[in-house]
Parts: structure tokens; sequence; C-alpha cells
């Protein structure tokens, strides 16, 4: 009988990406393996991967730093933002921590916002990106030792799943940004943009979204994000929010963009990492990333005659 990864389709080697690294040091022993796919339109043909992902090891030339990153684009440019973020925004957090973090640990966070900050301005006035439509989420992960560093745009996610007596137990490590959110609403509706569903057929339909105050643009279903310049005049920013956790058990920080998220609940992702619960090689690491792409895969093609870019990073940290 095949297994849901022999049913997937065959991938040329530009559109899966494989990371193989395993870093150990004192506190911890952290192992990655990371998978893209690529979408497809209604007609099953394959569209541009609008997902990048980005993985430093060893940050400011530190053992037990690491980075990792999803960043998914949208809009007819968004492949050419996420990859810009995604290459540029790793430069930006390692320069300011080498300038600031190693002299005092309580400047992370700001180290981070002004990162974020310097991309967003270098993608606006520094490039030929057109991105008033276009734009990228981004849900960056900072590990430093035992500790995690959460900085989030957007509807990408990130989560530290644990198993302690018998019982998984999960952790998000971050939170969605949509616009109907109280805090968010209230600071679009603020600068004078609108939040409501789009008109179908004479019916408020699907994701609440922003719009300018008398257009239909932009629709953007995000209330944070890179890019997306019209949609910044009425309040969307790209400020991020950044979440810290202390890791206390051995488990699984994963990465993700909606295309996992819109099909995969965590007691799915759960059952999946129960069966290697404490991987002992990259193999093992390949199969469970594997096996929980293999599983959105299968829910996309079940439910849906199309299907988003699916791209997750798994790591795994032993304590």
């Amino acid at each position: 009988m095949l297994s849901i990864g022999d049913k997937l389709p065959s991938i040329s080697k530009q559109h899966m990406k494989r990371v193989q690294t395993e870093i150990q040091y004192e506190e911890c022993v952290v192992q990655v393996a990371a998978k893209t796919l690529p979408g497809q339109n209604i007609k099953k043909k394959l569209k541009i991967n609008q997902d990048s992902l980005a993985i430093k090891q060893n940050l400011c030339n530190q053992s037990n730093w690491h980075l990792f990153g999803i960043f998914d684009g949208h809009g007819q440019n968004g492949h050419l933002v996420s990859q810009f973020v995604s290459r540029h925004l790793p430069k930006a957090i390692e320069n300011l921590l080498m300038q600031n973090y190693v002299t005092n640990p309580n400047l992370l966070s700001k180290s981070l916002q002004i990162a974020f900050q310097q991309v967003e301005q270098d993608l606006v006035d520094k490039t030929n990106i057109a991105c008033n439509f276009s734009g990228s989420t981004a849900v960056v992960i900072l590990l430093i030792e035992s500790r995690i560093y959460c900085a989030n745009l957007g509807d990408s996610r990130a989560v530290y799943l644990y198993k302690f007596q018998d019982l998984w137990y999960n952790r998000p490590l971050s939170y969605d940004h949509k616009p109907n959110k109280n805090f968010e609403l209230k600071r679009i509706l603020r600068l004078g943009g609108r939040v409501e569903q789009s008109l179908i057929d004479g019916k408020r339909q699907g994701p609440f979204r922003v719009w300018l105050t008398n257009e239909d643009v932009p629709g953007l279903a995000m209330s944070r994000s890179f890019g997306d310049v019209a949609a910044k005049s009425v309040g969307v920013i790209s400020e991020p929010e950044i979440l810290r956790y202390k890791i206390q058990n051995s488990g699984f920080i994963l990465l993700a963009s909606d295309g996992l998220w819109d099909k995969m609940d965590f007691e799915s992702i759960q059952k999946i990492l129960d069966h290697i619960d404490s991987p002992q090689t990259q193999l093992d690491m390949e199969l469970i990333a594997q096996k929980i792409l293999g599983e959105t895969y299968s829910k996309w093609d079940r439910k849906d005659s199309g299907r988003d870019d699916i791209t997750l990073i798994l790591v795994h940290v032993q304590i």
C-alpha cells in the first residue's frame, strides 16, 4: 500500500528545498528539516511558489543562536517580495544583534523591530519591486540557547509542540494578524480604512479584508505585512508582534505558511510527531517533515480543486 508521501507528485529541484543540518551545543541539540511545495490552480497546473524560507545557523558566530523564517507572498509580485525579505531580513537582524544584543540583551526586541523597519523601507524605497498591491507575511524565530523569540507579521504561524507524561501540548509562538481582531480593527478604522468581507453575489462572504475608504481595494486579508503600500495608508503596518518563550521540555518548533495551517490542526500534527517523538537521525527529521507535508497535500487534494503553497520548517530541540 502506498503511503501519503508516496502519493505526492514528482517535484523538480527548484520546487522542493531540503535543509539538512544538526547543531550540538551545551544546552540543546537542534535538528532541522524544511519542505516547500508550490500551489496549483483549479486546473491542477502548478503556480509560482510565493513562499520563501530562511535558515541561518550560528547567528553572530554564536554556536547556540539560530534563526528560522517563513515568508508567504501575495499579490502579483508576492514571490519577489517574499524572496527579498527572506534574503535581507536575516542579515539585518544579525547586524543589529551584533551591534546591540551582545552588549545589552534587553535590546533584542528593539533590534528585531528596527530590522523589520529597515527591510520594509529598503523594499519600498530601494527596489524596483512594485508592491502597492503585493506583499508578504513573515514569521521569524530566534532560538538563543533555550529561549525562543518570535517576531510575526500576518498569518504565517509558529508553534512549540512537546510531550510531557505521554500527553502532547502545544504553545503558540505567534498569533495571526487578522483585520477583524479588536486591536487591529481599531487601528485600521481610526486611520480611515474599512474592514469587510468581500461582496459576492450580493452577499458578504469569506475572510474579513482591509479596504480603502472609498475604493474596493486592496482587499487584504491581514492587518500586518511587508509591502502592500496601498494598505499602509489605512492602518496596515509592518511592525512585528514579538513573543518570548522559555523551553522547558524537549519538543518541536513548527513554522509554516497558511497553506499548512488552513488544513492541519494541532491534533493531526501531534499524531504524526507521535510516531517519532524523539528523532535520532536527520533521516527521522526528513520523514516527519515529509509526512506533515504529505498529510497537508492530501487534505487539499480531497477538499479543494486548487491548492495554496505549502512551506514548513521543523526544528527538534532536545534539552
